[in-house]
């Protein structure tokens, strides 16, 4: 039964690696291949010697998708259940958003830094206070002017939104990739923990 279960997971590992392996070549090749392009193919060749990273990208957008879900949910439910005003709402629902994002980056992105979970989450919460700041200004400089184009407030609540999820999702993963997580070195489960450790905790982090 052991031998059976052993050999299910070796198979299910290499799998799931295989999957991994063709998500992030797809993505390579699609946001950086370009052969009339000498600079996107110097980025090309830069995305493929850390496809690694690319992998550790790919989850956090994915983290980020589970973050703009709790965020427009909250967004909504602030904003057009109990009629709280829509910088309040954002700001709640960012903060939710956030601590969503954090938790499965610590969990899934960033496994390695999981020994360290307290140190770590000041910062994260610093990166993400400026993404705020970031997001409210988007909301500021663009809800009433988009509301105004479709005459419609619900479409201009969220789209300005869509736009701001997007500036900051892409500030918040360089910044937290070379600020918060700068420990964790740019190859596969290399960090400051032991190898032992490090080992099981990525292996347990998909």
């Amino acid at each position: 039964m052991q031998s059976g279960f052993a050999a299910f997971r070796v198979r299910f590992k290499a799998m799931r690696e295989w999957v991994w392996g063709a998500i992030v070549s797809l993505v390579v090749f699609l946001f950086f291949h370009d052969p009339d392009a000498a600079s996107r193919n110097r980025l090309y060749a830069i995305a493929r010697r850390n496809k690694y990273e690319v992998k550790r990208f790919v989850k956090f957008a994915i983290v980020g998708i589970s973050g703009l879900v709790v965020d427009y949910a909250m967004l909504n439910i602030l904003v057009y259940g109990f009629g709280v005003q829509s910088a309040i709402a954002i700001a709640v629902a960012f903060v939710l958003a956030a601590t969503n994002n954090f938790v499965w980056n610590i969990l899934w992105v960033y496994p390695e830094s999981r020994a360290s979970f307290w140190r770590h989450f000041p910062t994260f919460l610093t990166v993400n206070a400026v993404g705020l700041g970031i997001n409210e200004l988007i909301l500021f400089l663009f809800e009433q002017p988009i509301e105004a184009l479709f005459s419609n407030h619900v479409i201009g609540l969220n789209l300005t939104k869509a736009i701001a999820a997007i500036v900051v999702m892409m500030w918040n993963f360089f910044v937290n990739r070379f600020v918060t997580f700068r420990h964790v070195k740019w190859s596969p489960g290399a960090s400051a923990a032991s190898p032992k450790e490090t080992e099981n905790q990525v292996e347990s982090a998909l």
